[in-house]
């Protein structure tokens, strides 16, 4: 792919990416499109094929976009902390006023009949549960892995109909008490005994 047809095809995808969130990938169709963006259908056809590729193409630069966020909170860093900034960050994202919840889950619900939207949809929940199992470093396991991606997918689902109950915010104190708990501290604990070949 040359250098200006990534280019344009990255244009489309950035100046979509708010109508599609805004209003849904189902019911913006193809005409509205070509007027939001003031260009022509022989030029989305020309980049992605269909509006299924559209789509999923929409989801994956959001999933991009996601992971270099949170891999910047993260930083080097793993262990209880890093992981309590990652639900501060979800309060603020919850907290904003275009928040409408889950990008991946709304474009499942809305093309349940898309394998390929409902692929990237499950990649993208993937991508979480493995990035916390890196955040959580040397307590890594995979329960409290699983644990933390469903308060996550709670908070955002949470705070689409109640804004005023502060679900990223309960998430957060739950998280904070989850990775206190005897097992994570006994995680702890062994991972800082010294080696007996020190």
């Amino acid at each position: 792919m040359t250098t200006d047809v990534t280019s344009t095809r990255d244009d489309i995808l950035s100046r979509l990416g708010d109508i599609f969130y805004a209003k849904g990938t189902y019911l913006v169709g193809m005409s509205e499109l070509v007027d939001h963006l003031e260009t022509t259908r022989a030029t989305f056809y020309r980049y992605f094929g269909s509006k299924e590729a559209l789509i999923v193409a929409y989801l994956e630069k959001r999933n991009d976009a996601v992971s270099r966020q949170l891999h910047e909170i993260l930083g080097e860093r793993s262990g209880r902390e890093p992981v309590l900034d990652v639900f501060s960050n979800l309060e603020r994202k919850t907290e904003a006023e275009n928040f409408r919840g889950c990008a991946f889950l709304i474009a499942a619900i809305e093309n349940p009949q898309s394998p390929e939207i409902l692929k990237t949809a499950r990649d993208h929940k993937s991508f979480l549960k493995d990035f916390f199992v890196q955040a959580l470093g040397v307590e890594a396991d995979d329960a409290t892995a699983e644990q933390l991606l469903l308060l996550y997918e709670g908070a955002l689902a949470g705070s689409v109909l109640r804004r005023d109950a502060r679900s990223a915010t309960t998430a957060k104190a739950i998280v904070a008490k989850l990775l206190l708990t005897p097992a994570n501290d006994q995680a702890r604990s062994t991972s800082m005994r010294p080696s007996a070949s020190l």
